[in-house]
């Protein structure tokens, strides 16, 4: 590592007779630690596909929450990888939901749509909704700028949802929620463990800065827990320990996972 360093630093102080180059330098330097980081969110690319497909080809892809479903361009690929998954889709922005449900009408019976969201308790929120790209849509504030309205929305809590559904078990638990995770995952109570939902992908970005809820502190709800946790990438999972440097607010996906499938998860050299 330090031969690594040092030779940046001869090549950055090399640069420094000519500015504009070294500017060139840095922003392609960082544009391929992103790459490198697979800071990427087309599903097709990014090991979330992979993940599907990984997890239908073991027969652990029975029972999926898709929460923070957004349009149903996820929920469509499970169904993909699994036609005859049972798929939960919670969307908790009225506008949102109108155009999810369109999307996803002929696969009613195998997806069941659900007009609210889910957090750690039930009840009314308020949320910011940005019909110029309702995927950013949050509970807090709006990283990126645009067009905000207020919008009452539902929310209920896992625990709830799944007595109500008689639901014991979720193969895959996937949330997308804007910085909402930590209460997403606090909802499902003591029924949030390995042996009841052996995976569960969620993000983590600039809005954790916002909720303070950091990636360290991620590691540390899931390992209490039992879990494994580590990074997606295209065709595995990144597991290792918690680090420092980690904390970058870029994500996008991490996965905890039961320690009896990780290495089905993991990379094989």
């Amino acid at each position: 590592m330090s031969r690594i360093f040092n030779t940046a630093r001869r090549v950055h102080s090399f640069l420094g007779c000519f500015p504009k180059l070294r500017e060139k330098a840095d922003a392609i330097c960082v544009e391929y630690h992103q790459l490198h980081e697979n800071f990427n969110y087309d599903f097709d690319t990014n090991g979330e596909s992979w993940l599907l497909q990984t997890l239908a080809r073991q027969g652990c892809l029975g029972t999926v929450f898709d929460v923070g479903a957004n349009h149903g361009d996820w929920a469509a690929r499970v169904l993909e990888a699994n036609p005859n998954a049972s798929v939960h889709c919670f969307e908790i922005c009225p506008p949102t939901f109108q155009k999810l449900s369109k999307h996803l009408s002929a696969s009613k019976g195998k997806i069941i749509l659900n007009p609210f969201g889910l957090s750690d308790a039930p009840g009314e929120i308020k949320i910011k909704y940005c019909p110029d790209g309702d995927g950013i849509t949050t509970m807090f504030d709006v990283v990126l700028p645009g067009n905000v309205e207020a919008v009452n929305a539902k929310v209920a809590s896992g625990k709830d949802y799944c007595a109500e559904q008689g639901i014991k078990s979720i193969d895959l638990l996937k949330m997308d929620v804007e910085g909402a995770e930590h209460l997403v995952l606090k909802g499902f109570g003591d029924l949030l463990v390995p042996d009841n939902v052996p995976v569960v992908q969620f993000e983590y970005g600039m809005l954790n800065i916002l909720t303070k809820f950091l990636l360290r502190d991620f590691y540390q709800f899931f390992e209490g827990r039992g879990y494994k946790v580590g990074k997606l990438f295209p065709r595995f999972v990144r597991f290792r320990e918690y680090r420092f440097q980690d904390e970058d607010f870029r994500g996008p996906n991490y996965i905890a996972a039961s320690p009896r499938i990780t290495d089905l998860l993991k990379k094989h050299d």
